[in-house]
């Protein structure tokens, strides 16, 4: 099991000072309630049998039996203020390691992990950790240490009485070491399930609009009641494992009762009868240490029950941290290994020399040579899955090629620290992401310091409305009851679809970077908005690096450069007139769209007119 708690100690040694007075207190608590309480009971009784008791001893002792007990509660308070906090504590420095592991790593560990499984070992394996390291340890160490202290006193009392008590622990210790086993099997599997079905849900509530728009809920809501099914069979699976270690343990028990009754019973008697004297003084166990025993021995009940208890918890806690720790051990494959700290900025100047891109044995890139220069702007197309994206993700390293050399400012893009590359760029993907934020904090998301920046003479606000006006955002805004305080929903769901695309767009804008990368970013603006907002771009961009990755010859157009793909590799090279003029791929799709544009602008009247 120790193999399963690697890594943590990093957390919890930070505070060792608060674990180790937590641990003091657990064994003043133990010490008092032990030698206390037990010792004024027996002293009481013994004066009692030896008829020497007198009602002042007696309530004295019973004094002192309140006076440790409060004593022992008190300690045991402060344990848990020590024990319970630090756990909390370190919780919350797990939590936070493991968010800033997750932000750091690269899409690749994105694409092989769900975000539900993700979310099910953020909060269901943490809390399970954290009760482990809380209550786990701070029941735990008082249940070990109240076993070690009853079982030496009680050896000290009566050793024959003691050794038979001590005779039942390897039982029991075999009988844990089984369960435990097949515990923590079916415990594991009630996590993968759990984690699937947050997945699920995770999903299904993302994707409502296309779940409603097939109307396929009855299909969904089956399949996660399925899997809910399953999760409850595992449940059922982990919990009829769990159930035998109580009555193991509880038969054990109480087996031992009954054999040092009949043991010590018969010492007692023995020894009456050898002196002929009910008042006689016994020489080895008297009536006072034998209730002692017993009171040392049903101290130990509990934590003869609870070792299975605590067991379980440090095995949950254990394949949790195991859980959270392949987090914490994954490795992002792109990484700042070979960079140049001298490196502090990126003017813009581009180049691809031989870059192939190959992924599961097939190649998506292959010798690619091509040179962007600084304050240009370069059109990407061709058709769906000729590598188009990938160009643009290679250039902000978010992947690295196969082969081959991508050089920023002349210098191999791995020696630029990617903080400084990426901090250069301003991105506009295919599918674009917004939070669930005010409109203003999604445009100011890439600036620094971003946060409330609609409060009153903060000049970011002049930055977003000036990326706005240029994304052709300005108009809509204008509409909202809100304006830029507009609250979006998950992934800005309240906005259209054109109205996301520009939101994303102005963001990008925002950041004023060296190098922007519109992916395919104006599908659903029209072809007026769009020629408006590149229009625009070319006033505030003048001298910044723009790729355009598209499939419409009315952005395209607008490029000093334009690029054809054609699987993997550069077909077409040039200026739009240049491209129309050899009669390729590009020039056919110049036609198409002409034509297509054409035969809306013939069909609009007649649809008026009707």
């Amino acid at each position: 099991m120790l193999k399963g708690f690697r890594g943590l100690g990093f957390f919890f040694l930070k505070y060792r000072v608060q674990w180790s007075l937590g641990m003091t207190c657990v064994f003043f608590s133990v010490a008092i309630s032990l030698l206390g309480p037990p010792f004024f009971v027996r002293f009481v009784i013994d004066e009692l049998y030896a008829g020497r008791a007198t009602l002042e001893t007696v309530g004295w002792n019973a004094f002192y039996i309140m006076l440790a007990t409060l004593l022992a509660n008190a300690v045991v308070f402060a344990q848990r203020q020590f024990n319970v906090v630090s756990s909390f504590k370190v919780a919350y420095d797990v939590r936070k390691a493991i968010f800033e592991q997750l932000t750091n790593l690269d899409q690749t560990y994105f694409h092989q992990n769900k975000t539900g499984d993700l979310m099910s070992r953020l909060t269901s394996d943490l809390n399970m950790v954290r009760e482990m390291l809380g209550f786990g340890i701070n029941a735990g160490s008082q249940t070990l240490l109240r076993m070690i202290m009853s079982i030496g006193l009680m050896i000290w009392l009566s050793p024959t009485l003691g050794l038979i008590v001590l005779a039942v622990f390897p039982i029991i210790a075999g009988l844990l070491a089984i369960m435990v086993r097949i515990i923590a099997k079916r415990y594991v599997a009630v996590q993968e399930q759990s984690s699937a079905i947050s997945a699920k849900a995770q999903e299904n509530f993302s994707g409502i609009r296309v779940v409603k728009g097939y109307a396929i809920e009855d299909r969904e809501i089956a399949e996660y009641k399925d899997m809910n099914a399953e999760y409850k069979k595992r449940s059922m699976a982990l919990a009829i494992s769990e159930a035998p270690e109580w009555a193991a343990v509880g038969i054990a028990m109480n087996t031992v009762f009954v054999i040092v009754l009949l043991v010590g019973a018969r010492e007692l008697l023995f020894q009456g009868a050898t002196t002929g004297n009910a008042n006689a003084n016994f020489a080895g166990l008297t009536p006072g240490k034998f209730v002692q025993f017993f009171t040392y021995l049903f101290e130990l009940s509990w934590p003869m029950l609870a070792v299975g208890w605590m067991t379980n918890i440090f095995q949950r806690g254990s394949s949790s941290w195991s859980r959270l720790q392949e987090i914490l051990d994954a490795k992002s494959v792109i990484t700042d290994s070979r960079v140049d700290p001298s490196i502090k900025a990126v003017d813009g100047l581009i180049e691809f020399k031989d870059v192939t891109v190959k992924a599961d044995g097939r190649t998506l890139l292959a010798n690619v040579n091509l040179k962007i220069p600084k304050g240009t702007t370069v059109g990407i197309t061709g058709r769906t899955g000729s590598g188009k994206t990938l160009l643009g993700q290679l250039i902000g390293r978010l992947i690295d090629p196969s082969s081959g050399v991508i050089l920023i400012d002349g210098q191999d893009a791995r020696t630029v620290p990617i903080q400084v590359l990426r901090s250069a760029i301003g991105l506009v993907p295919q599918e674009p992401f917004l939070f669930s934020d005010k409109l203003s904090e999604n445009i100011a998301f890439g600036l620094p310091n971003s946060t409330q920046i609609t409060e009153p003479n903060i000049p970011d606000l002049e930055r977003v409305q000036m990326a706005a006006r240029v994304a052709g955002l300005s108009k809509d805004v204008a509409d909202f009851k809100e304006q830029f305080e507009t609250v979006l929903g998950e992934r800005g769901i309240t906005l259209s679809g054109g109205q996301r695309q520009r939101t994303a767009i102005a963001r990008a804008i925002a950041r004023d970077p060296a190098i922007l990368i519109l992916d395919d970013s104006m599908s659903a603006v029209d072809t007026e908005t769009e020629a408006r907002i590149l229009s625009e771009l070319k006033k505030v961009l003048e001298d910044r690096t723009v790729i355009l990755i598209g499939h419409r010859v009315s952005t395209l157009r607008f490029a000093d450069n334009i690029v054809v793909l054609e699987n993997g590799r550069v077909l077409e090279q040039g200026t739009h007139d240049q491209l129309i003029h050899q009669g390729g791929y590009y020039a056919e799709m110049e036609r198409k769209q002409s034509l297509q544009t054409e035969l809306e602008v013939e069909i609009e009247p007649v649809a008026t007119r009707v």
